[in-house]
């Protein structure tokens, strides 16, 4: 390979574009791989916005569900399409132990076509010629910026961003059988990472806890949410992403009567707590994206109002007294800023990990449909008072300007790694 074999050789600055050194914009690349939603989106805008504001120029690497986003479509700024690495397929028995395992699904298991990726990625990495990468749930890039040595940093919840040893998810012993099985899956990946890091032939060699630990890692949470907390490692900026076409929305009929803020898409046990919500001696402000026109009609009119709109979060969360939603870390991590008690019902098994972590913490009751009913869950919300009291314990330890002093250095940090 052509581009690997310059790689090799002993001058690797000489082997860039000679106009990287003639650029007045130092270049940040915003690489993404996996996701389809809003959040991910819009955290990375919010660090576009950040590369222009310190003179720098952003451009995006991103799936090609997402090239033409119209929130991308409208700016001017250069997008490309990210190599796909195709999801490996496993029989029904398969289960994520680790993030070990959610590399192997994603086709970190297969050498052949996980060099694909990383050759697509270095063709990329080529021809923009980056000064940095910054990686928001990337784990193709994230590998070919270790084996170029390009400087990186990863935006991440801390779901995948495990410590090198990718432990359990259940927190077993690394004796016990499960213990013993991730640790025989953790050295089978990082043998396939090598293999694949000998193959390309750059300057460095690879291994799991090597691109585990290549990039920087910048926590777009809080602390108490992350999965594999606490810990003290990285820069934590808090929540970024935000929507800027907002509407206000008035409450329901609320004298004397609690304020239950609502945050769900389509899924199992919706409909039912609104339904006990309705019932309740509370009232209720619902964003539902995707509410269909039957759920909108079903609580017209009622102490349950649902918009499809998304709503300003600080005024709502400032007004609610308790707030359901679905795991999002950006939105749990609101609410613990603002002291709120939380319900959550998790959409899948990253925002689970998110939960369990806060519900450890006392500041949130979960709920799976399959074990309890809605009554029951809103009872956990709405009738215990440790919850709020741990929200607000959580919500006294951060000071805004400590999050804002660190997104600062975050944005500084992109462009003062440049040298031009």
């Amino acid at each position: 390979m052509a581009l690997s074999a310059a790689l090799c050789g002993d001058d690797t600055a000489q082997k860039r574009p000679s106009w990287v050194a003639e650029r007045r914009r130092p270049r940040v690349l915003l690489a993404w791989e996996h996701g389809r939603n809003f959040g991910r989106l819009s955290r990375l805008l919010a660090v576009a916005r950040m590369v222009e504001q310190q003179g720098g120029e952003p451009v995006w690497v991103v799936p090609s569900s997402q090239r033409n986003a119209p929130a991308l479509a409208a700016l001017s700024q250069r997008r490309e399409e990210a190599p796909v690495l195709e999801q490996q397929t496993f029989g029904p028995d398969f289960r994520a132990d680790s993030f070990a395992d959610v590399l192997l699904a994603s086709g970190f298991g297969d050498a052949d076509r996980l060099l694909a990726a990383v050759d697509g990625w270095a063709r990329i990495i080529d021809v923009l010629a980056p000064e940095c990468v910054v990686l928001d749930y990337a784990p193709a890039a994230q590998l070919t910026s270790q084996l170029l040595g390009l400087p990186a940093f990863q935006l991440t919840n801390g779901f995948d961003a495990p410590p090198p040893d990718c432990p359990p998810y259940a927190g077993v012993r690394a004796t016990s059988p499960l213990g013993q099985r991730t640790a025989e899956r953790v050295e089978r990946l990082s043998a396939t990472i090598a293999q694949v890091g000998q193959r390309f032939g750059g300057p460095h060699a690879s291994s799991l806890p090597l691109i585990l630990g290549h990039p920087r890692r910048v926590f777009e949470c809080i602390p108490e949410t992350d999965p594999y907390g606490p810990r003290h490692e990285g820069l934590w900026v808090g929540p970024l992403a935000s929507h800027h076409e907002t509407v206000d929305a008035p409450w329901p009929e609320s004298w004397q009567r609690r304020r239950v803020f609502a945050h769900l898409r389509n899924g199992a046990g919706a409909t039912a707590l609104l339904d006990e919500l309705q019932l309740s001696d509370a009232v209720t402000l619902c964003v539902w994206r995707d509410a269909p026109d039957e759920v909108l009609a079903r609580y017209r009119h009622t102490s349950v109002r649902v918009l499809r709109q998304p709503l300003h979060l600080g005024r709502v969360l400032a007004a609610a007294d308790a707030v359901i939603n679905q795991g999002s870390t950006a939105l749990v991590s609101h609410c613990l800023l603002a002291g709120k008690p939380q319900l959550i019902l998790p959409a899948d098994f990253e925002k689970l990990k998110v939960a369990q972590r806060v519900a450890a913490c006392g500041a949130a009751a979960l709920w799976n449909p399959a074990e309890c009913n809605a009554r029951e869950a809103l009872r956990r919300l709405l009738h215990a008072p440790a919850l709020g009291e741990a929200a607000r314990t959580i919500a006294a330890r951060y000071a805004p300007d400590w999050f804002e002093a660190n997104r600062n250095r975050f944005a500084r940090d992109l462009i003062g790694r440049v040298t031009v």
